[in-house]
C-alpha cells in the first residue's frame, strides 16, 4: 500500500497569470495530493525544472521572456529522458495543437482548462496508449 504522505507526482507548473496559477496550484496539492512548484515565466520554469525533475510539467504557452514552445524544447534537450508535458492555452487560435506536438507536449488543453482533466492527465502519464482527453 502506497505511503498516504507521499505525493502521488511532482509537478511543475508554469503559468504567467499568477491567480490562475495559484489556484490550479492548490486544487493539485490539495485535491491531488500532489506536490507542486510554480513559476511564473519560462526562464523560472526552466530553472525550477533543472533543480527539481518534475514528473509532470503543465505549462502555459504564451509567457513572458521564454514561450511555452520554446521552454517545452529546451526542457526536452535538458533531460536525457523527455519529461511529461501539459500545455494549456487561451490562444488555440494563435498557436495551434500541431506546434505544440511539434514542440513536444504531449496534452494540449485550451483555457480554462477543467483541473479534474489535467488531474486525470498526470495520474494516467504512464499509461500506453495514453487516455484520449480534450479539454
Amino acid at each position: 500500500m502506497a505511503d498516504p504522505t507521499t505525493p502521488r507526482a511532482s509537478v511543475l507548473l508554469v503559468e504567467d497569470n499568477m491567480d490562475a496559477a495559484d489556484s490550479l496550484a492548490r486544487f493539485l496539492r490539495v485535491g491531488a495530493g500532489f506536490e507542486v512548484r510554480v513559476a511564473y515565466d519560462g526562464p523560472s520554469g526552466f530553472k525550477l525544472a533543472v533543480a527539481h525533475s518534475p514528473d509532470v510539467i503543465v505549462c502555459d504557452i504564451a509567457l513572458p521572456k521564454i514561450d511555452g514552445l520554446r521552454l517545452a524544447r529546451e526542457l526536452i534537450a535538458h533531460f536525457p529522458a523527455k519529461p511529461f508535458l501539459i500545455a494549456v492555452t487561451a490562444f488555440a487560435g494563435t498557436y495551434p495543437e500541431s506546434q505544440a506536438r511539434e514542440a513536444g507536449f504531449d496534452y494540449y488543453l485550451a483555457k480554462p482548462a477543467d483541473p479534474f482533466v489535467i488531474e486525470k492527465l498526470i495520474l494516467c502519464r504512464d499509461q500506453r496508449p495514453r487516455p484520449a482527453l480534450r479539454g
